[in-house]
């Protein structure tokens, strides 16, 4: 099947990313206060109404398309064709007034990622990928790193309470006792860095969803890496993730499987 032209739909995603970034630089520098959702995530009043303006962005462009995002929940599309948005992925971070924070949106056919944007609008960086065309910041093209074993990578992790919180301490220290150097850092800001290039591997153990990974998965996979869960399995809503360069991919799954 031959795929449409997509570069208008990269288009209006930029458009949205352009709106997110009105709404969250306005009350972006300070701490916020931050409530649970039911999930146990966290959200601020920010995050709301920066998922509120995309959706009405995609409203009354393309009325019939879905949408899907972290704040709003499902709004199901009659033609294929669905938005999957996140805001602000890393709200802890934004809330903290830490630069390290993107709005995700990605547009889905069929149930496949084609479109992904990644913005970081608090240090002027926006990433983008069209399915079978690249990932690119800015106008550089984005390739992961060539190093091909754990050895030699350099392993960004989410936060260590999370690992002990889920009994799961064990398999972190394995991947850290044998990789280069290690770093606490995580959410999509984690996953850009292993597209291009700057990181091998990332474990995130927290629960992530299809707005975590749907812009970012295609930018990593169109930069030759690879998004699966710790396991080694297609991602699903609710697991864990494991983003890497691909060449080392393997090795991370076993030493994280292995017996303790």
């Amino acid at each position: 099947m031959v795929q449409p032209d997509l570069s208008a739909d990269l288009a209006f995603a930029h458009e949205l990313a352009d709106t997110a970034a009105t709404v969250t630089l306005s009350w972006f520098g300070c701490r916020l206060p931050v409530e649970l959702k039911d999930d146990e995530t966290p959200v601020t009043e920010v995050d709301r109404r920066a998922e509120h303006a995309i959706r009405a962005s995609i409203e009354a462009r393309f009325p019939g398309d879905g949408v899907l995002g972290e704040e709003e929940g499902p709004k199901e599309g009659a033609n294929g064709r669905r938005w999957v948005i996140d805001p602000v992925d890393g709200t802890k971070l934004y809330a903290e007034g830490i630069p390290l924070w993107t709005t995700l949106i990605a547009l889905e056919i069929d149930g496949v990622p084609v479109v992904g944007v990644a913005d970081a609008p608090a240090i002027g960086d926006r990433y983008h990928a069209i399915r079978g065309e690249g990932a690119w910041r800015g106008e550089r093209r984005l390739h992961v790193s060539e190093v091909g074993s754990l050895a030699e990578s350099f392993v960004a992790h989410s936060g260590v309470d999370e690992w002990i919180a889920g009994g799961r301490h064990d398999a972190l220290l394995r991947v850290a006792g044998q990789a280069r150097r290690t770093r606490g850092l995580s959410d999509a800001w984690a996953h850009l860095l292993v597209a291009q290039g700057s990181v091998e591997v990332l474990l995130e153990h927290e629960p992530c969803h299809t707005w975590d990974w749907s812009a970012t998965g295609l930018i990593v996979e169109e930069a030759g890496g690879c998004v699966t869960t710790l396991c080694g399995a297609a991602p699903t809503a609710g697991g864990d993730l494991l983003v890497t360069n691909g060449m080392v991919h393997g090795e991370v799954v076993d030493v994280l499987s292995a017996d303790p």
